[in-house]
């Protein structure tokens, strides 16, 4: 039997206090104290001196939001010894009776369950707070750890935050795992400039050594390396010159295919207008939805199937479409992208098909091939797919049966392989039963459909707005609590792509001070539609939502479009909620 009633714990919380009770331990118990000191702390500190020095350059930029919130943040050794401290100071000097400290061992068998400890045995990120603690001389405290693994996934530490329980932070657990994340990243990414550099070193060795003359050529045939024997050949003066007498060389081209690389040089994939495609690894986010959006994109690239990507403007669409593509056995081939909205009625056939020389007047006397066509063997993404006419409608869908194109104004037919990827913010389902979007066509492309969710949906905003904040070409500025709070409670019309938006512009009013809530340049909602006197009051959420969304489809005469927009939300989104409750027009 555990000391006391447990009920009030977390899995993983209630599962150390099973661990701790079965070492004996009790929460009342004094807690050990035994701290490395003198030539065993000194040992311990260079033993991890490159770990200690990247997680000084994050906790840097930490550190003025750590110590405005009354927290601590450490960095602990894998047996669970702490190594390094940043903070409030005033915290601190708390922190210490209980040896929040370096030197201090947070081991659960030392000090109980505690966020550190849980962290270690269980290798996931955990939140302990409060009472969760097993000594009572550490309930004062909230914590947050998350466990730092190598290459090989062997845990080599954890980041820990931590301050006074009534000062806890929602975001603080995210901020744990991104400072992990971080540290992670930079130990991987120096791991492997190591590796790279034994590679050459054994492989310039290896070269100059070798009886045979041996030469790397670049693109253009000039000489970058050469080995001695070689040397003896063309001249030591050679590097650099193009060899243009190859008699006696045997030339050999050595590549990757996916992405190419040329010698030392990657040339990454490019869309046709010559910009990077996106890949999987491009889409950020810890929110628990967007990461099985992420898995469920990986799996539809490895088919062939149509995919059909649904969400408001602004949430990732094309981001997702150009993953797919990359993470696809097509990724070598093309990506043809069609903004299916911004082209005339009469002019989408030929765009999508391509056209015949001289098939009208001012078109190219030699022909132009569509996009399909120049998406043969790769792939194309029909973006906005829900405003595409109806009469176009009818020749995609003979496409996609017969997987044939016949060019405007020819009579030839040309086989195509391209696999189709589409997007729209429209609720499709609506448009087909309006009769603007075929049924036919609805049901081919929706072979796989994702619906992104709306960034007010998700519970990383905070997460993705640092990342937005570290891409800036100068140190990531510091996020206040009450700009987080600001952007937590925003609704966000405009998605992802408005908190980028948002955020640039913070970044310029704020210059080299830490972004405020001022610095946010937020569109303020509408007033929302108040009740006349005499009304009665919803007295649940839903009869409250009922209520709003019958008063702004009233005032907007059932445009759900008007409504949707008065209300904030998405057409997709209040066309759900008008089925979910039944509404109707009378």
């Amino acid at each position: 039997m555990l000391p006391i009633e447990n009920n009030f714990l977390s899995e993983a919380a209630s599962l150390s206090w099973k661990r701790c009770h079965e070492l004996g331990l009790k929460p009342n118990d004094p807690v050990d104290d035994d701290i490395l000191t003198g030539s065993h702390i000194h040992t311990l500190l260079r033993q991890n001196e490159q770990i200690i020095h990247y997680t000084e350059q994050i906790f840097e930029q930490m550190n003025a939001g750590i110590k405005q919130s009354g927290q601590m943040a450490l960095l602990i050794d894998s047996a669970g010894t702490i190594i390094h401290t940043v903070g409030d100071v005033d915290f601190s000097r708390r922190a210490l009776a209980v040896q929040l400290q370096v030197g201090a061992n947070w081991a659960e068998r030392r000090k109980g369950t505690n966020a550190i400890g849980v962290a270690i045995a269980d290798k996931k990120p955990v939140r302990v707070h409060a009472e969760e603690h097993y000594f009572s001389s550490n309930r004062f405290l909230t914590c947050a750890s998350a466990p730092i693994f190598n290459s090989t996934g062997e845990l080599i530490g954890v980041i820990n935050i931590s301050g006074k329980q009534e000062h806890y932070h929602a975001y603080t657990s995210t901020l744990a795992c991104m400072a992990a994340f971080s540290l992670q990243n930079k130990l991987l990414l120096e791991e492997s400039k190591k590796e790279h550099l034994i590679t050459l070193r054994e492989l310039e060795h290896t070269a100059l050594n070798h009886p045979l003359p041996l030469l790397s050529l670049s693109r253009d045939n000039r000489i970058l390396r050469a080995n001695h024997a070689a040397i003896r050949i063309v001249g030591s003066d050679a590097i650099g010159k193009e060899l243009t007498k190859l008699d006696g060389f045997s030339v050999e081209t050595i590549h990757n295919e996916h992405p190419k690389l040329w010698q030392s040089v990657s040339i990454a994939k490019q869309t046709a207008n010559g910009q990077r495609l996106y890949t999987l690894r491009d889409i950020v986010g810890t929110c628990p939805t967007i990461i099985q959006k992420i898995e469920l994109a990986k799996k539809a690239a490895m088919t062939d199937f149509p995919v059909l990507l649904l969400g408001e403007s602004g949430v990732g669409k094309e981001l997702f479409a150009q993953s797919i593509h990359s993470a696809s056995p097509r990724s070598a081939e093309p990506f043809i992208a069609l903004n299916c909205s911004a082209i005339p009625d009469s002019l989408i056939e030929s765009e999508l098909f391509g056209y015949a020389r001289g098939a009208f007047t001012g078109a190219n006397k030699d022909g132009n091939a569509g996009k399909f066509e120049a998406a043969h063997k790769g792939t194309i993404f029909l973006d906005e797919i829900g405003d595409m006419p109806l009469r176009a409608q009818a020749a995609l869908l003979r496409v996609l049966q017969e997987s044939t194109i016949t060019p405007v104004g020819s009579s030839k037919s040309k086989t195509i392989d391209a696999r189709v990827v589409a997007a729209t913010n429209k609720d499709l389902t609506a448009e087909v039963k309006a009769g603007r979007f075929r049924a036919d066509l609805y049901y081919r492309l929706k072979g796989i459909h994702l619906t992104l969710p709306a960034l007010r949906e998700r519970s990383d905003i905070l997460a993705l707005a640092v990342h937005f904040l570290q891409k800036q070409p100068f140190p990531c500025p510091f996020l206040t609590e009450k700009a987080q709070h600001k952007l937590l409670t925003y609704k966000w019309p405009g998605n992802i792509r408005e908190l980028n938006g948002v955020l640039m512009q913070a970044v310029f009013l704020a210059g080299e001070q830490a972004i405020d809530a001022e610095h946010l340049s937020l569109e303020e909602p509408e007033e929302a539609v108040q009740p006349k006197s005499g009304e009665d009051q919803p007295s649940t959420l839903k009869d409250a939502e009922i209520t709003v969304i019958k008063k702004a489809l009233k005032a907007s005469e059932w445009n759900l479009s008007k409504a949707a927009g008065q209300l904030r939300i998405g057409r997709t989104t209040l066309y759900r909620k008008i089925e979910e409750y039944g509404i109707t027009l009378f």
